[in-house]
Parts: structure tokens; sequence; C-alpha cells
């Protein structure tokens, strides 16, 4: 499969070669701090490591293991007697025992040995001891009680070294993954707010201020005159083609608030990767955007910078934080009601279109998956995780 795209992606200390499909569907990456390859699919597994060798030819065997060799098998050994199986050595403390390695060991000895007093059942307390065991513990020094082996734990026990090296291994710099969000409440979940949430608060339109909109009908030639209104009107028209998307598995948020005050009009969400939504309404206006500048019909144009001006460096970083794969963030300016629209020269990553053609971004895809479709949605609807922006 020569189509597969490789990428490659250092974030949080990690050194990835992501393998893709052609349509942005993860099959696999290669870890190049341990040197191991994953494959989430196994039917990939030959063409993921075609891909990563072909990237990477000075490691053809990237994460590879060598290949196990046969069990080791003990040399028998003469079967012992179970009593007899003590071996002495000579210590600082005195002699002590220990019962010899082997199968042998785990069979139990033919005379029961001496059971501590605090540990000997109920029934056994009263019963006599063979003489001939008794004879045989007597002449035992008393370390050997400390030399007796415990009761194995759960699980295999590895012996635990001195010095330094005895210390818990830390975690690696950068290892650490990204940080909790809070549980996701209504008070803090922004799936709820509509386009233009913030206008809608400065107009009254909400709360309080509806009863006030209704007494005051006689002024609607004045309300219709506020500019805010106008922009309003702009936030409600390209919020409704933004939802059209979402049959396509997009995701749309409105009205992000950030902390400054200000907010990201929409935030568009989905395979295509995500995008910052800003929405200019002007009703029948010819409008031209080259260089940095935008014109209305015939008038002079006047400075308008588009370079990170709507908030996508932010949400950029914001979801970044808290996802453990890039996120792409782009910036899609809309006009609304215009009656033309011409469009000379836009900065990198920048979109500029008019109401009716925000569906033509459906199709866009091979960014995100679905999966880390949802994990953006959920991060970035959650408030707290644009306290810092």
């Amino acid at each position: 499969m020569h189509d597969l795209k490789v990428t490659s992606w250092q974030l949080f200390g990690h050194d990835r070669l992501y393998v893709n499909l052609p349509d942005g569907t993860a099959i696999g990456w290669a870890d190049l701090g341990s040197g191991t390859i994953t494959v989430l699919h196994p039917r990939y597994r030959d063409a993921v490591t075609d891909a990563l060798a072909r990237q990477v030819p000075d490691m053809p065997a990237l994460g590879e293991a060598a290949p196990p060799g046969p069990p080791f098998t003990p040399p028998s050994a003469p079967r012992i007697p179970p009593l007899r199986r003590m071996r002495t050595r000579k210590g600082d403390g005195g002699d002590e025992t220990a019962p010899l390695p082997g199968p042998e060991a785990a069979e139990p000895p033919a005379t029961a040995p001496r059971i501590p007093e605090q540990a000997r059942p109920p029934h056994q307390e009263q019963a006599p001891e063979p003489r001939m065991d008794r004879a045989r513990e007597e002449p035992l020094p008393q370390e050997a009680a400390r030399a007796r082996p415990e009761p194995p734990a759960e699980g295999p026990v590895r012996a635990r070294p001195e010095g330094p090296a005895a210390a818990p291994p830390s975690r690696r710099p950068g290892r650490a993954g990204p940080p909790e969000l809070p549980a996701l409440t209504p008070d803090v979940d922004l799936a709820t707010r509509r386009p233009g949430t913030a206008l809608r608060e400065e107009l009254g339109e909400s709360g309080a201020g509806a009863l006030v909109r209704v007494v005051t009908g006689a002024l609607r030639r004045q309300r219709e005159a506020d500019p805010r209104r106008t922009a309003l009107a702009g936030e409600r028209r390209v919020g409704a083609e933004l939802k059209r998307l979402t049959r396509h598995g997009w995701r749309v948020l409105h009205s992000v608030p950030l902390p400054d005050g200000t907010e990201i009009g929409h935030l568009l969400i989905g395979p295509g990767g995500v995008f910052a939504v800003h929405a200019e309404h002007h009703p029948q206006a010819s409008v031209r955007i080259d260089d940095g500048t935008l014109r209305f019909g015939d008038g002079d144009p006047e400075p308008y910078a588009l370079d990170d001006r709507f908030g996508a460096g932010r949400a950029q970083r914001v979801l970044e934080a808290y996802c453990t794969f890039p996120v792409p963030v782009g910036t899609v300016l809309v006009f609304a009601g215009v009656a033309a629209l011409d469009v000379v020269t836009t900065p990198p990553g920048v979109r500029v279109l008019r109401e009716r053609q925000v569906p033509a971004l459906a199709p866009l895809n091979g960014v995100l998956t679905p999966t880390q479709v949802e994990r953006v949605y959920d991060v970035a609807r959650n408030r707290e995780a644009w306290a810092d922006a």
C-alpha cells in the first residue's frame, strides 16, 4: 500500500511517526523514543512496517524484538528425602538453613515440621509431637527460625536492589499526559449557547431583557438601526449554515467565551480539522478582500487583518493542551447578505466564503478521525478549558 501517508508528530515529549490511510484514519505509529511500533489494525501490520521503513530507511527493524529462545529447563537432580533437604551456610550471625532449590521444595515433608504456638490450629495444640522431629530440631540454632522462607506473595517476587537503584523509577520528563478537565455540568457546557449569545445579552434578548424588549415595542426603528442587531442577524444566518454540516460528522459550538471578554463566534470541529468561524453581515454590499485590506463597493480600501484575528491560534493552544494529538485550527471568514464577494489574496490557513458557500466545507477530511473529533468537541464545549486561553 504505497498510498499510505506518514506524518511526524512531536508533542508533550512524544516523538512519533503516524501512518494514516488516504482518508486520514490512523492505522499505526512508531515511537522514536522507545523504538516501538503500534499497529491499530492487525491486517495493516505489513503495510505499516513497510511505510515506516520507507520513511526511516536507516531503522529497518524499528520496534521489532528478537524472537524468544527455547525455554530454560533446569538440569535434573537426584531426589532427596524431604526431611533431609537442608543445607547450611556460614554467616556473621551463625549458621543459616534454607531449603535446596528444585521441584522437590514444593512437596510436603513426610513428617510435619514444628508449628509455632501462635499458628498452630486449635485441634493440634494438645497433640504430642514425635520425638524424632524434636531431636532433629533441637540442634538447630536460633537463627534458623528467621531463615525459614515466608509464604510467597501473589505474583512473581523480584529481588530489590540496594542503594540508589532501589528508588522507584520516576516518570520521564515530558511523558506526563494532558491535564484533566473538571466534569462537564450544565453550568460549564457551551453546547447550549446560541449564535450571537453576547449580542443577545447586550440587546436584552435573553433573561429579563426580553420583557423590556416587549414593553418598548414603540422603539422598533431605533433598535433596527443599532449595528449590533445587524451583526446578530449575521451570526444567526451563519449559524444556520453551519448546522447543515452536522449531518456530515461535524460539530459546532457558538459564542465561545474568552477570558478577555471577547469570544470566538463559531467553532467548527470535524474530519477536516477545526475552524474558527467569524461572521460579517453587510446586506447588499459588494466586498473585495485583497492583501490585508477590505473594500466596500467603490470606497477606499480599509485595513483588515486576518492573521489570528478571530481566535484560531488561541483555540489551537487550548485544544492541544488537553489532547494527545495535533489539532490544526484554521480561520473561516463568512460574509452574509452581500451582493458580491471578490477575494484576491488571503493568508495561509484563512478561507473567505459567502454564507451559501459554507456547506462546501462538508467534504473536507483526512485531518481528524471520528474519535479525535469527539475528543476535541468534549474539550471545546467545557468552559473551564478556555479559562487560560
